[in-house]
């Protein structure tokens, strides 16, 4: 039995040692293929890991293109914002300018339409105090000449000027030296000059015209002729009264003129009428 037994355990023994071979073996076939998954697991993981990457990768670059897409959008966006408020802010500023300058116009246009209605205004008061003036050398003739229905007319004549003139012409001197020593030959004798002028021109400037060639015709007959100055009585129409239509050359013409009567009492004309009968 102890021989049975000591096989037995000899055997169990074999057994055994086969057994942990056996188990060496496995454990060392289990260690190599533990390494081989390990090893096949940290490929795997490391492939996962980089085709993870790499999507994130690709997907972080697609992002920053639209990013960057966005960004230049925005930008250009920008741009035309800026581009639109410079042309909004020239053309305020062209709108309020050309405004600045219509109202500056208007205020011209104003302050020039005042200026002439202020001109117009004067010229009416100037007019109207010709006027008076005029109206006022009829009421002295008519007080110098009360006696007016005892005057005859002894001679008319006029003289004639260029247009917009009061200087004398040489020619017309044989008619003044005729007036003049007419009235120096009859110590009763008076003269009336009335200054006339065309129709070109305002008011007030042809009553003026007139006196100034009035004043030529007083002038020459009492300094250069000697003709007392008490004789003369003058006044000037201007346009007023017109000798001739103002509607043509020669009409005009010989309304720049000025027109000379001689007054002498009524008596002395009926003598001399009787003498040369």
């Amino acid at each position: 039995m102890r021989s049975v037994s000591a096989a037995r355990v000899a055997e169990l023994e074999r057994g055994n040692n086969k057994m942990r071979r056996l188990m060496i073996v496995l454990l060392i076939s289990a260690t190599a293929s533990l390494s081989s998954a390990c090893i096949a697991s940290r490929k795997f993981v490391r492939t996962e890991v980089k085709t993870s990457a790499d999507a994130l990768s690709t997907r972080i670059e697609g992002n920053e293109a639209d990013i960057k897409e966005a960004h230049d959008g925005i930008t250009r966006v920008d741009g035309r914002v800026t581009a639109v408020d410079e042309k909004l802010t020239e053309r305020i500023t062209k709108v309020s300018t050309e405004t600045g300058q219509r109202l500056s116009g208007l205020t011209t246009e104003v302050q020039t339409v005042d200026k002439k209605a202020q001109t117009a205004d004067q010229k009416a008061a100037e007019a109207r105090t010709a006027a008076e003036h005029v109206g006022s050398q009829v009421t002295v003739l008519d007080q110098r000449f009360e006696n007016r229905n005892n005057l005859a007319v002894a001679n008319e004549k006029s003289i004639t000027f260029r247009f917009d003139s009061a200087q004398l012409d040489a020619k017309q001197q044989p008619i003044l030296d005729e007036i003049a020593e007419t009235l120096k030959q009859n110590p009763d004798a008076l003269i009336v000059l009335q200054g006339r002028t065309d129709s070109v021109g305002d008011h007030e400037y042809n009553v003026r015209l007139g006196e100034r060639r009035v004043e030529a015709v007083r002038r020459y007959l009492a300094v250069e002729k000697g003709v007392p100055v008490y004789k003369i009585h003058e006044i000037s129409f201007g346009a007023a009264q017109p000798i001739a239509a103002n509607n043509s050359r020669e009409g005009r013409e010989k309304n720049r003129t000025v027109a000379m009567t001689i007054l002498v009492p009524k008596e002395e004309t009926a003598a001399a009428t009787s003498n040369r009968q």
